[in-house]
């Protein structure tokens, strides 16, 4: 059976698996290839995709049917039917995808590198997302990391440019970065490369349940609990980087530090139940905005290159996989119904010593 999951737009919590034709009777176009989806990381990135879905077209990625939508992961897959491209049968790509059995795609600027996917719906979204990456050892990709690259690599590299992005402006002259949902992917993976060189101290903000995980992990210079903020030396200046998206803790951190917030970056939406869609405009501090990955890798592709950018990263990454096992143990789900159980917990809260892989 072929299938893929969706769910309701403005209800994440309501989910379906949506059976698919046979692909063997898919007609595709002249240019157009078919992948086998075989495997993909899910994360609370992920439901951020959904909850920002509208605001920055991650729904335009994998189209679905009226209210429903298509959250995309990062996975491997396989390629079934080259039709009329010059993809290999066989030959594996790292890249986006829907959780589902399959993918069409229009692969262009092919290399032995990868391609890009230029079909007309995903010709305005970023760049980055359309770009798919042959999953060979010589390209980058061990065998014996491949389920770590969809689970932690997409997190590990917004955590790469956001510490990138505050070296390249001197941390908006903050003493402290504090960083919410310290225990999630993107934040462990920020601080991991903060602590790495000290130039600032680093706060993680917690809640209590996940408090021991965070401070077992030892990349947090201070730890502080969501409801003991005002604990903080409210006199040194901050920069606020927030993957928690919660409102409450966001002008609590405003109100706290006031004109000392120096910075407050938006990145992730991991307490996503929490929004109430009032909006910052009026905190004290430093203006909100929110932070997006491509713009900064855009910047750095002009000013390095995109050959010394990526040999950067990978460094860094591979110093990384050194640790996160240590703190994070992989947990894997197969089949359409596990599947659908593996987003039902992500949503909810996965417990953040685990990181979720889905056999398709």
């Amino acid at each position: 059976m072929n299938y893929c999951l969706e769910v309701i737009r403005q209800e994440l919590t309501q989910s379906r698996i949506k059976p698919l034709g046979d692909v063997k009777n898919c007609a595709l176009a002249d240019g157009e290839a078919i992948l086998k989806v075989d495997r993909f990381g899910l994360t609370a990135n992920n439901i951020t995709y959904g909850v920002a879905g509208d605001v920055i077209g991650y729904w335009q990625f994998f189209p679905a049917d009226a209210q429903w939508g298509r959250i995309p992961v990062w996975g491997t897959g396989t390629v079934i039917d080259a039709g009329t491209t010059d993809l290999a049968i066989g030959a594996l790509y790292y890249g986006y995808f829907p959780m589902g059995s399959y993918l069409v795609v229009k692969p262009g600027q092919v290399t032995d590198r990868g391609f890009v996917d230029g079909a007309n719906h995903r010709a305005p979204l970023p760049h980055v997302y359309n770009q798919y990456q042959l999953a060979t050892e010589d390209n980058g990709f061990a065998d014996d990391t491949l389920d770590h690259r969809m689970v932690f690599f997409p997190l590990f590299a917004t955590g790469f440019v956001l510490d990138d992005y505050l070296k390249d402006n001197e941390f908006f002259g903050g003493d402290i970065v504090v960083i919410s949902s310290a225990s999630s992917k993107t934040s462990f993976s920020l601080a991991f490369l903060l602590n790495e060189d000290r130039q600032r101290k680093v706060v993680g903000l917690t809640s209590a349940s996940n408090q021991a995980f965070v401070e077992g992990m030892g990349i947090y210079d201070e730890l502080v609990t969501y409801d003991d903020i005002k604990s903080l030396n409210a006199g040194r200046k901050a920069a606020f980087i927030d993957m928690a998206g919660n409102d409450k803790v966001t002008a609590s951190i405003h109100h706290h530090f006031g004109d000392n917030c120096v910075c407050s970056a938006g990145v992730g939406i991991t307490h996503w139940e929490a929004r109430d869609g009032k909006g910052s405009d009026v905190l004290p501090g430093a203006k909100r905005a929110m932070f997006f990955a491509p713009d900064q890798i855009q910047k750095r592709n002009r000013e390095w290159g995109p050959e010394v950018y990526q040999q950067k990263m990978n460094d860094a990454w591979e110093r990384f996989l050194g640790s996160v096992d240590d703190w994070v143990t992989l947990k894997y789900f197969e089949g359409a119904e596990s599947m659908q159980q593996a987003y039902a917990e992500v949503l909810k809260g996965a417990s953040p010593d685990s990181g979720y892989v889905v056999v398709v």
